[in-house]
C-alpha cells in the first residue's frame, strides 16, 4: 500500500485526482484507491469516483491510463490518498489535487510515484 501522507488543501482544490497509467502490453492491472479526510484528527472516508464508494478498485488494461477521483471540496483541511496496487515498475500512479474543471494541479496537493510513502496497512 503507498500513501500520500497527509495534505493540506489549498483553498481551490475540490478534487483528489489520481491518475494511473499501465505501461505493461500484455497485462491489466487492479488498483485500489481510498481517500481520507483527516481534519478532525482521524479518518474520515470518502467516496470514490467512478466508484461511488469509499474503497473504489479499477482495472486498468494494458497500455492504458485510467484516473479515479475523490471530492475534498469539503474536507476542513486535510487529506490522504492511499493507493494498492501491483508492484510493477511499469504501473505508476501520480496523484494531485485540482480545482473545478478544468482540474489544475494546486501547488503543494502533487504527490509523484516515486513520493508515495509504503505503508503497511490494512484498508480501512
Amino acid at each position: 500500500m503507498l500513501s500520500t501522507g497527509i495534505l493540506r488543501r489549498p483553498k481551490k482544490t475540490r478534487f483528489a485526482l489520481a491518475d494511473i497509467v499501465n505501461l505493461n502490453r500484455s497485462r491489466s492491472r487492479t488498483v485500489t484507491i481510498q481517500v481520507f479526510d483527516w481534519s478532525t484528527g482521524a479518518p474520515v472516508p470518502l467516496k470514490v469516483s467512478p466508484c461511488g464508494t469509499k474503497r473504489c478498485t479499477v482495472t486498468v488494461p494494458a497500455n492504458r491510463s485510467v484516473f479515479l477521483f475523490a471530492d475534498v471540496s469539503k474536507v476542513g483541511f486535510k487529506y490522504e490518498v492511499r493507493i494498492m496496487q501491483h508492484e510493477d515498475r511499469r504501473l505508476i500512479t501520480n496523484v494531485f489535487g485540482v480545482t473545478k474543471s478544468p482540474f489544475t494541479p494546486q501547488e503543494g496537493d502533487t504527490v509523484l510515484q516515486r513520493d508515495l510513502v509504503r505503508i503497511r496497512t490494512r484498508l480501512a
